[in-house]
């Protein structure tokens, strides 16, 4: 009697299959691996556009009253140095422009604006001859010290998956100032800080701010955050 061993050897296969396929996934060994649960899926942290950091900010409700406590130095930009780069506290460089002032923080860090604006916001006291580091020689400083009624909004960008944001400033928006997360975004005053177009906005590294600057409580009538 003639016997199908290929017959018999394909039953024994069929019936040892789940286990061989038991064994295998016991041990680690082939398989395709089990996806991970959205839960296990995290965002990879992101640095947030201009755009995507004005957003946030008012979807956060994030501005807060704020104003300068530290004074500062300023003078005007003189002829020779027109057109010549200087670095700021945000690792970008800002071009110096004719009827512009160069003010100058207490850690040393220099920035642009109009005197105007300077006005607006301090008052004028001593003046002082000094020599900053980008300085090529020792120039004449006007000292300003902040205007008590002087009030800026003032919001700090953190929070997971942000990595870092960046912001165009007023004085030269094709030059945006990054920060990592927990660097402050100020505003001029205003009565709603929401509603009002961010036309003028700049940033302040979080050491520096907090050095140089304080929150204030919600004045009266006036409810934090403008709402």
């Amino acid at each position: 009697m003639a016997v199908d061993r290929s017959g018999c050897v394909s039953r024994v296969a069929a019936t040892l299959a789940p286990v061989v396929a038991w064994i295998a996934v016991a041990s680690g060994c082939g398989g395709p691996p089990t996806p991970p649960s959205r839960a296990e899926v995290k965002t990879a942290p992101r640095r947030l556009s201009h755009e995507e950091t004005l957003r946030w900010i008012a979807d956060h409700r994030a501005w807060r009253p704020a104003r300068k406590v530290k004074p500062i130095w300023a003078r005007p930009v003189e002829p020779g140095e027109v057109g010549q780069e200087f670095q700021t506290a945000d690792h970008v460089k800002e071009v110096a422009r004719e009827g512009a002032w160069l003010c100058v923080g207490v850690a040393g860090e220099p920035w642009f604006q109009a005197k105007k604006k300077i006005e607006e916001k301090y008052e004028p006291a001593n003046v002082e001859d000094k020599r900053f580091d980008f300085d090529d020689q020792t120039r004449r400083y006007r000292i300003y010290t902040p205007k008590k009624s002087a009030r800026n909004w003032a919001a700090q960008v953190r929070g997971p998956g942000i990595a870092g944001f960046s912001i165009r400033p007023g004085y030269d928006p094709s030059r945006p100032l990054d920060s990592p997360a927990g660097g402050y975004v100020v505003r001029p005053d205003a009565s709603d800080p929401y509603g009002a177009a961010p036309d003028d906005v700049w940033l302040v590294q979080q050491p520096l701010f907090e050095s140089t600057y304080e929150l204030s409580p919600p004045e009266e009538g006036r409810p934090e955050g403008g709402r």
